[in-house]
């Protein structure tokens, strides 16, 4: 039994130590009512790409091209532990650890704002970004139109 602890203590300290996150599946954003709202490059809702985030999901605007997205992953540890702050972070696309890109709503702890990075993809050594990633990615800094 003490090597079974020791064991699962040493595979906690490692998945923590390596930056693992819980993330959970949500359906819609309804209890994420703080984050609804359009968001564009640098809060310009004459540019693109542009996100809507509200109750149902998110609507992902590229290239005149529209995706809804309803199903997604929320890094609810992200932040680690004891994290007290108000940045939040999604996984909007891709099947369970393989999460092409994430989305840091209130990124930098500023209210409104977004970034949206490579994770799966568009890191060195790894696979490129897919063209509608590619464009997310390009256009962050995001900020929530009219804030």
């Amino acid at each position: 039994m003490r090597s079974f602890v020791a064991l699962s203590v040493l595979a906690f300290s490692s998945c923590l130590a390596s930056g693992s996150a819980a993330a959970i599946g949500v359906e819609g954003l309804k209890d994420f009512k703080e984050l609804h709202g359009r968001y564009a490059p640098g809060g310009d809702c004459q540019r693109q790409p542009q996100i809507l985030v509200d109750a149902g999901g998110m609507t992902f605007e590229v290239g005149g091209a529209k995706e809804r997205v309803t199903k997604m992953e929320y890094a609810a540890s992200y932040g680690g532990n004891f994290y007290e702050g108000i940045s939040q972070w999604f996984f909007p696309f891709g099947p369970e650890g393989d999460w092409p890109v994430i989305m840091t709503f209130n990124a930098g702890e500023k209210p409104g704002d977004l970034s949206i990075e490579g994770h799966g993809e568009g890191w060195q050594g790894g696979p490129p970004l897919t063209p509608r990633n590619k464009a997310l990615v390009g256009g962050s800094p995001y900020r929530r139109c009219g804030g």
